[in-house]
């Protein structure tokens, strides 16, 4: 009897989470940084088939949403578990009741979690779990999300969304790039003032038929918003603004009473008439209690945002309980910025099952998140949303644009797929917390130059920092500081650096101390045919790249046609490389090496190979290339170097008879970039114990070919562990190598190759630093704006973070200095990342010496 009930009922067995960057958001933080969206990705068996809904989490901050990064993320990863075994009925009105459940259980748990009301907690980070259940619900009930939820899948109205606080060309593009929409909805207006341009503006462009709807951001007090309605309505009444004009203030920075004021003081300056309603205020709701105060105050129009309102189902939520008890109340529908196809399309289905609804602001111009969905939400000749076909959300998430731009991921149960292997050898595994003070906004860890000051401090050097970049190396014993930036030292003089960045000059030179060297000349972009010419005159497969070139931009290799020359030619152009001279070269077949030769010694060998992924039957090769950047992600160098679709991918998939969709079979290897740069999606294995001898001398006599080089990164095609027997070929030798790839391979020995570099910059100068020490006691004196800032508090936190004892306190005469002591590979992180500050901060200078001991040892103070 249980087994026919269970077969009606969709039961979750995953979920998952995949959190974005948003390229186009840089900026739109007050730090700088971007903007991320989460999608989410629940799974549920129901009758032996598989359903999954999607949804889109767009956290934007405390103040908006109710989000922190890291406290969203730890709900998020507990409310995935929660939904581990919750089920769906599979009709409607039972669907919705379990989806409410679900809903109200969630809620729970992120006031428990954020230790706040359930109104205020991770909204933003429920709505997109409440559009993924939502989803899901519609396509276990067989029926389109918009019927589901009470509508019907049919074309609404909507606002042309435009941002305010650009350039005054900028804005008059994005204005006339609205034309025919029934309304234009001006976002990110910084205040009154702003706010009359950009409405004159508008008027201007779009003539005084369409309605306007201001958005304020910021903060506006009682007296400006009066004045701003006066202002407002005597441009109406002079004929300079349409009739139709909403006005919403910044949320939570007015209150009711305000609104109902200034709505008296527009309807006695412009009253409504037939001609239009004049000023329209407009409230903002976060959540029920919020939206029944506005209404109850007076006023006539609210606005619900799916993100800030906590989803789908709150938004329904409010409405209809504005519409039964405040039936006069009429509402617009707003989301945050940047959210990506998946948001558009489930506010567009919930668009149409909202009651009073007047205002709809959705366009393409806010879908800017990298997640993107098929079918798109579309607009007819009217200009109104045309939702998609098919049951739930009508459409289908493609993460093809997104891949390079994953940043975090969650799923539960945790299921890992097995590990990749490189060369038969496992993934490494890296701690990368310690290294999260020097994370960039995008995500790089930027770790060459401070394992530099570590390899210094922990042999008892001490350091100065004048940048991130730059390591001045102390020692009373040394005649004078060694210079250090994060992949070039001081021993390297600028012609032998210089004459390593011209590739063909650096191939000359090899030349004629009997290196090994493809045969080559360069040529100038502006004459590609003598180049194409000279290709077919060599008879073998060549290369093209930029004489000049860096991090493999521009490179294509194995080219056997005068098609493929050309092609690689035009693909040359399309660079930051495209106007400069570029070479073509005979192709040496054989795997890509990385040597890196300090002095006389090779101190890493590191294998490059192609970006690929390796079918197992059962994954796209999108999917594949997710779970690849998710290994990808917990490795310090290749973060920020993941897997791309970008045009080389493509092209590769094309030869290989495949999309981004395909499903290879098991074992199937399929590649996705043609040279082994890491930066491109490449794979590092670091092969120095099973080099040949020969190869590790050719990599020496080639760096000792160009005068004055003492260390460098030697590119190298051949066979490591045949040796020179095979065909072998120096390519070129970069004179400021990377060193992070030898530090963090993929696989095989991480070799500690800034260790390398300090000692032979003392061995230079006759020098011997002795062994590593076991505990540093240190004093680091940081210069600058450095007080009354919250410098004292942020270096304690970062102290205690590492488990360091000592004390910091402020200096007479301006500057701050701090005593740490503790492990080695705790208190260089510490010493290293004292140059970054916080916020408010503007570091000059760090010094950082050692001394004898440190009080008190066993804790870390703060003081005055």
């Amino acid at each position: 009897m249980v087994e026919p009930m269970l077969s009606k009922r969709a039961t979750v067995t995953r979920a998952t989470a995949l959190e974005f960057r948003v390229p186009s958001s840089r900026g739109a933080r007050v730090d700088g940084s971007y903007e991320h969206n989460v999608l989410i990705r629940i799974e549920a068996g129901m009758r032996g088939r598989t359903i999954e809904g999607i949804g889109e989490a767009s956290p934007r901050g405390r103040a908006l949403t109710g989000d922190s990064k890291s406290r969203s993320w730890r709900f998020l990863r507990s409310a995935l578990q929660q939904l581990e075994g919750t089920t769906l009925r599979a009709r409607a009105e039972p669907a919705r009741a379990d989806l409410v459940d679900i809903m109200a259980g969630l809620r729970s748990l992120a006031a428990t979690v954020s230790k706040e009301p359930e109104a205020a907690a991770f909204r933003g980070m429920l709505a997109g779990v409440d559009a993924a259940l939502a989803d899901l619900a519609a396509k276990t009930v067989g029926t389109a999300l918009a019927d589901f939820l009470g509508g019907t899948r049919r074309p609404v109205e909507a606002a042309a969304v435009v941002r305010a606080h650009r350039t005054s060309s900028r804005l008059l593009r994005d204005l006339r790039a609205c034309a025919g929409y029934p309304a234009i909805n001006l976002v990110d207006i910084a205040g009154p003032d702003a706010a009359i341009d950009a409405a004159a503006t508008a008027a201007s462009v779009a003539g005084l038929g369409t309605p306007l709807w201001l958005g304020l951001g910021g903060t506006l007090t009682r007296a400006q918003g009066e004045k701003l309605v006066e202002m407002l309505a005597d441009r109406m009444s002079a004929g300079e603004l349409p009739r139709h004009l909403v006005l919403q203030p910044p949320h939570d920075s007015v209150t009711p009473a305000d609104l109902v004021e200034w709505q008296a003081i527009a309807d006695v300056k412009v009253p409504p008439d037939p001609s239009g309603p004049g000023i329209v205020l407009m409230g903002d709701a976060a959540c029920a209690a919020t939206a029944k105060k506005l209404a109850g105050s007076g006023l006539k129009k609210i606005s619900l945002n799916v993100q800030r309102v906590g989803g789908a189902l709150a938004v329904l939520d409010v409405a209809r309980q504005l519409h039964t008890e405040y039936a006069d109340v009429r509402l617009g529908l707003s989301t945050v910025p940047h959210i990506s196809g998946v948001g558009a399309c489930t506010m567009a289905e919930l668009a149409t099952a909202l009651p009073n609804l007047d205002y709809c602001a959705l366009s393409s111009s806010i879908i800017s998140g990298p997640v993107t969905c098929v079918p798109p939400v579309e607009h007819d000749d009217t200009r109104r949303i045309r939702p998609g076909e098919g049951p739930g959300l009508g459409g289908t998430a493609v993460l093809t644009p997104a891949t390079h731009l994953l940043t975090r991921h969650l799923e539960w149960p945790r299921r890992r797929a097995p590990r990749s292997t490189y060369g038969g050898l496992p993934v490494n595994r890296f701690d990368t917390g310690p290294l999260q003070p020097f994370t960039t906004q995008r995500g790089e860890i930027r770790s060459a130059s401070p394992l530099i000051e570590r390899a210094a401090l922990i042999r008892g050097l001490n350091t100065r920092r004048f940048s991130r970049d730059v390591v001045m190396v102390e020692h009373p014993r040394l005649a004078e500081p060694l210079c250090f930036t994060p992949s070039k030292t001081a021993s390297t003089g600028t012609p032998a650096h210089r004459a390593t960045v011209d590739k063909e000059l650096t191939r000359r030179l090899l030349q004629a101390a009997g290196v090994p060297v493809p045969q080559g000349a360069s040529f100038s972009a502006a004459k590609p045919e003598r180049a194409v010419q000279y290709a077919a005159s060599l008879g073998k497969p060549v290369v093209v790249k930029p004489k000049n070139g860096i991090h493999g931009t521009g490179v294509s290799t194995d080219l056997r046609t005068e098609q493929s020359v050309r092609a690689a030619i035009e693909s040359l152009a399309g660079t930051k490389f495209g106007s400069q001279p570029f070479v073509v070269e005979t192709y040496v077949p054989g795997d890509d090496y990385r040597l890196l030769v300090v002095g006389d010694q090779v101190v890493s060998v590191v294998l490059k190979k192609p970006a690929s992924v390796t079918g197992d039957g059962r994954s796209s090769v999108v999917d594949l290339v997710i779970e690849k950047n998710k290994e990808r992600l917990e490795n310090p160098h290749t973060r920020s170097c993941l897997l791309r679709f970008d045009t080389a991918a493509m092209h590769w998939l094309q030869r290989q008879e495949l999309t981004p969709d395909s499903v290879p079979e098991q074992g199937r290897h399929v590649r996705l970039g043609s040279a082994g740069n890491i930066a491109a999606g490449g794979e590092s294995i670091e092969v120095l114990d099973q080099t040949h001898p020969s190869i590790l001398d050719l990599a020496v006599r080639a760096v000792h070919a160009v005068p004055g080089l003492d260390h460098a990164g030697v590119d190298l095609m051949g066979d490591h562990v045949r040796g020179t027997d095979e065909a072998a070929a120096i390519i070129e030798i970069n004179g400021n190598p990377a060193t992070a790839f030898n530090h963090f391979p993929l696989s095989g020995t991480p070799r500690d190759v800034s260790s390398h570099l300090v000692l032979r910059g003392c061995e230079l100068a006759g020098f011997d630093p002795g062994p590593p020490r076991d505990v540093l006691s240190m004093r680091i004196e940081i210069e600058g704006r450095v007080q009354g800032v919250g410098y004292r508090q942020w270096f304690a936190r970062l102290a205690e973070d590492n488990g360091l004892a000592g004390s910091i306190r402020n200096l007479p005469g301006g500057g701050v200095e701090a005593l740490v002591t503790g492990g080695p590979h705790a208190a260089w992180v510490v010493a290293a990342a004292a140059i970054n500050g916080p916020r408010r901060a503007s570091v000059l200078q760090v010094t950082t010496t050692h001394v004898s001991g440190v009080e008190p040892a066993n804790r870390f103070e703060v003081h005055r």
